[in-house]
């Protein structure tokens, strides 16, 4: 009777242990989830923390040290300001006779030679020398002829690739924003106005001139926000990585930089990618460079146009990949 009543009961238990395992796979499914979810959101708060902490101590600092004033005084200028007019001084004599005083009389006469014309034909129309001036200018010995400038020397432009024999561990390929960027044992590839889609072009072009390199950095991102195409931004980052994954590279992603002249609706795009940025590399196990909270609000970083790094803002996002490079770079 035992037997049998064990062989029945095996069964349903099976079937209870299977419930339950089933219920805490959702659970950790769920808990996962919440983790990633929770991830993103302290990095996004913690890089506004860190922003808002940085301008609270730019304030605090401009309070202490306040600006000098500009000078009112003005220039000095070794060029005399223009005479004013001669005017008439009038004197009162004991009678009340007005007499009136003129400036005395200016000899105007061309008194050089170096200043008459050299072309009059008529020697009567010359203008002679007075005698004092002669001798000395009879003497003076003529002037050498100046001599040609010398021929300004033109820099040469930069080679794109490094010789051969350098070995570059590490490619950075961006927009003009890396203009002025370099990082050592490393090439920058300055891609003026391009798009997230042009960088993914030229991805085998890069791995094909530099094999040696086991690292590809890309900071692409801010042309497309004016688009306004949140979803196809999203899609072609993932084609990218996935592009430079495909090709036995390590990726590594700078996030976007948010410019002094956004407005409040590129502002927001900005902020979006960057928390979507965030969330999508720590899936996909990607490095991730966060330039959020280091360049916000931060105008002295940018150059007059208030959208391209100065060398200031370069020299910052350099130090910022050099640093990733350092933490997820293994030697070949």
């Amino acid at each position: 009777m035992d037997t049998l009543d064990c062989s029945c009961r095996g069964p349903l238990l099976l079937h209870e242990a299977n419930m339950v395992i089933d219920s805490l796979k959702r659970d950790i499914r769920r808990l996962t989830n919440d983790l990633v979810r929770k991830d993103t959101l302290i990095s996004v708060y913690s890089s506004t923390l860190r922003a808002q902490a940085q301008s609270r101590i730019d304030m605090s600092f401009q309070a202490k040290f306040p600006e000098e004033p500009a000078s009112t005084s003005q220039p000095a200028c070794s060029t005399p300001q223009q005479s004013q007019p001669w005017t008439e001084v009038v004197a009162r004599r004991q009678r009340g006779v007005l007499r009136k005083f003129s400036p005395p009389p200016f000899n105007l006469s061309n008194r050089y030679s170096v200043l008459a014309d050299s072309n009059v034909a008529d020697p009567a129309h010359a203008i002679p020398l007075p005698p004092q001036h002669r001798s000395a200018e009879q003497s003076r010995p003529t002037a050498p002829p100046p001599k040609p400038p010398a021929p300004r020397r033109v820099a040469r432009e930069r080679p794109r690739h490094p010789p051969s024999s350098t070995r570059p561990v590490a490619v950075l390929v961006g927009s003009s924003m890396v203009r002025h960027v370099t990082l050592p044992r490393s090439e920058t590839w300055c891609l003026p106005g391009a798009r997230v889609e042009d960088v993914q072009t030229r991805v085998p072009e890069v791995v094909e001139q530099h094999p040696t390199a086991s690292t590809i950095v890309v900071h692409v991102g801010s042309n497309d926000i004016r688009l306004q195409q949140s979803e196809k931004l999203k899609s072609d980052f993932t084609s990218l990585i996935q592009t430079i994954l495909a090709t036995g590279k390590k990726c590594i992603v700078s996030g976007p930089i948010p410019s002094v002249c956004f407005s409040d609706m590129q502002f927001s795009r900005v902020r979006q990618l960057h928390a979507w940025l965030v969330g999508h590399c720590s899936r996909e196990r990607v490095p991730f460079v966060d330039n959020f909270g280091s360049f916000w609000r931060r105008r002295s970083l940018f150059a007059r146009d208030g959208r391209h790094l100065n060398r200031a803002g370069a020299s910052l996002l350099a130090s910022n990949l050099e640093l990733a490079l350092e933490a997820h770079h293994t030697p070949r």
